[in-house]
């Protein structure tokens, strides 16, 4: 019984550097992103408190109202 021997195939890798640092680039940005918009969202309220308080014109309209108002003129900005 003789043994053959096979030649090793030359293989191209599957792995690809590209598939694995997209996702966790893409998880890191959103990350990022979130925080941003917390931290647009906590001024938005903190702008908004201090309107209704100091200004007589925001006095009538509910604070929701007011940084909702804020927010989308801050989406707006960013297209």
């Amino acid at each position: 019984m003789t043994t053959q021997t096979r030649l090793m195939e030359n293989r191209r890798p599957t792995f690809s550097l590209k598939m694995v640092t997209e996702p966790v680039t893409n998880f890191i940005v959103r990350i990022y992103d979130a925080f941003v918009e917390a931290r647009q969202l906590q001024a938005a309220m903190e702008t908004a408190q201090h309107l209704k308080r100091h200004n007589k014109d925001f006095r009538h309209m509910s604070l929701g109202d007011i940084v909702n108002q804020i927010m989308s003129d801050i989406r707006k900005e960013r297209i």
